[in-house]
């Protein structure tokens, strides 16, 4: 992907000067992808309804010498991503990357769930999703130019456990929204992919002791036996943000040690 009409292009990556808005950059791999977007000489806008955690990433990126702030918002808010992207237009002029990581565990079997339940994980991980995609895609449509990651799940790929029925169908979700979105726009020079990591070292692993096993029964299931880590995810984001990966458009890239190989 070549850029068009702007920012700078030096750094190990090419992507020295670039804006990128990443969901979910308080915590977990978003706060490790912000911190590695920075280490590319991009320019880091992090969102997150976690206001002290997401002020305090930001803080982290500038004192290690990059650039960031931290912008408050819901994206299951219409009007709070508007406000998002209104910002982040009205600081740089533009957005050339967004990694969407935000994203809600969604535990419990399909008939216990109750439609209060089921909207709720899906409010975050489609229609937030989407609410984010809708606002990136036209703004990088109308420059000509953008790149887009989405953060999916090996559960969009394969049934992996029982009782995480909404997270699973949200994550398939975000793989078809991934496909769509990069089918539209490919010919106004944005491309969307995603990632769907494995298990990685992250509170949402933590959580998922009681309803799965967590990382006691990950290890049993990955080749390796390796739990990965927030910065192994950030590292493919990085490349499929970089002109290395400029052919590859609507994938769904594992970060999984190996497991969907099983």
């Amino acid at each position: 992907m070549t850029e068009a009409g702007g920012a700078g292009g030096g750094g190990p990556h090419g992507l020295a000067g670039r804006v990128v808005v990443v969901t979910g950059g308080s915590t977990g791999i978003g706060r490790a992808a912000g911190a590695a977007f920075a280490r590319a000489g991009m320019r880091v806008v992090l969102a997150s309804r976690r206001v002290a955690q997401g002020e305090a990433a930001a803080a982290e990126i500038t004192a290690a010498g990059g650039e960031a702030r931290f912008v408050p918002c819901d994206i299951t808010d219409p009007a709070g991503v508007r406000e998002l992207f209104a910002a982040v237009r009205e600081r740089y002029g533009t957005v050339h990357h967004a990694f969407n990581n935000a994203g809600v565990p969604g535990d419990g079997r399909l008939v216990d769930l109750t439609p209060e339940q089921f909207d709720a994980t899906f409010a975050v991980n489609t229609r937030g999703l989407w609410l984010c995609l809708r606002e990136e895609l036209r703004l990088m449509a109308d420059q000509g130019f953008g790149g887009i990651v989405n953060t999916s799940s090996v559960h969009g790929a394969r049934t992996v456990f029982p009782g995480i029925g909404a997270y699973v169908t949200s994550k398939h979700a975000a793989n078809a929204l991934t496909r769509v979105a990069a089918l539209e726009h490919a010919r106004d020079g944005v491309r969307v992919n995603a990632v769907a990591p494995g298990p990685i070292e992250t509170e949402m692993l933590a959580a998922s002791e009681a309803a799965v096993g967590g990382a006691t029964t990950w290890r049993g299931l990955i080749p390796s036996g390796a739990i990965g880590t927030p910065e192994q995810v950030a590292d493919v984001v990085l490349w499929l943000f970089s002109d290395a990966s400029s052919y590859v458009n609507g994938q769904v890239i594992a970060v999984d040690g190996g497991f969907l190989a099983v």
